[in-house]
């Protein structure tokens, strides 16, 4: 093998370790893999685009974007769609949403369609530009894109504490009667320094105060019938004690002509012996 061929070899072998190495920890190894791409193979080779994809993947969103422009028109084999529709979604992903594009319309120029992306990718994690984005498409959207707008605001509320993000999502809150939650977002966003929301959680603040002491009224009174019913039930026990057997709406036949206490059994007892003493033959008596 020629030295020639040698050198080209070991330079493969280098870039492949490069490749390897580079991580969104690690650029050095990123940078030196492009450099050695550049030299051993074509502009637009597959191994080229492997090593940008790699390298964009790795945080560096400017070669993101620029590996979308190189390589809009190239096609490898067994690839579904150009190698420039990654390099898209990875800079939609890192917040450069005018690269957002649906993979099955990825020319097109529909900002609804294109929102629809930011939203998706959003929600998987993405840049807080691509979903300030979305959100501002989403934000005066009727119909079902309300829960767009509700899973965007929320999103962007929890993960960066973003004041406008937390009413956006009060407001969609409350727009689904959920307006306890809806006072916690405005006071979170007002904390935060957005002004608007404070009128709108003072407002909140009266209807939840106003609802809290309703409902603690109400389980005060729940509280005192309780009391009253265990109350009755113990004074009945005890009036059953000194032989009131009687309950009120309740018709029953007593246990005897006189009634049912243990008294009133005692004298139709008493009534019954006396009976038999003076006529033996009574039928009672046998």
């Amino acid at each position: 093998m020629s030295s020639g061929n040698v050198a080209a070899q070991d330079k493969k072998a280098e870039w492949w370790s490069n490749l390897e190495a580079c991580s969104f920890e690690n650029q050095p190894p990123c940078h030196k893999a492009v450099e050695l791409a550049a030299e051993l193979f074509e502009r637009t080779d597959r191994d080229v685009a492997t090593t940008w994809m790699k390298v964009c993947m790795a945080g560096d969103t400017d070669r993101c974007e620029i590996g979308y422009r190189r390589f809009r028109k190239t096609s490898f084999e067994q690839d579904g769609r150009p190698i420039s529709h990654m390099f898209a979604r990875i800079s939609c992903f890192a917040g450069m949403y005018d690269l957002c594009r649906p993979w099955d319309d990825f020319e097109t120029t529909d900002p609804g369609k294109r929102a629809l992306v930011m939203a998706d990718v959003c929600l998987q994690g993405a840049s807080p530009n691509t979903c300030w984005e979305a959100l501002r498409y989403y934000r005066n959207q009727k119909g079902y894109h309300n829960a767009i707008t509700y899973d965007l605001s929320r999103t962007l509320c929890e993960r960066y504490g973003a004041g406008a993000a937390c009413r956006a999502w009060a407001e969609a809150l409350e727009a689904n009667w959920d307006h306890r939650r809806a006072y916690t977002f405005h006071k979170q966003s007002c904390d935060a320094g957005l002004r608007e929301s404070c009128p709108d959680a003072a407002r909140l603040k009266r209807r939840v105060d106003y609802e809290n002491r309703q409902a603690q009224a109400k389980q005060e009174a729940e509280l005192q019938r309780q009391r009253a019913a265990e109350q009755t039930t113990t004074w009945r026990a005890q009036a059953n004690t000194f032989g009131y057997t009687s309950t009120t709406g309740y018709v029953r036949t007593p246990t005897t002509p006189f009634g049912s206490s243990s008294r009133d059994v005692a004298n139709w007892r008493r009534y019954q012996r006396n009976l038999c003493l003076g006529n033996p033959v009574n039928k009672t008596c046998w």
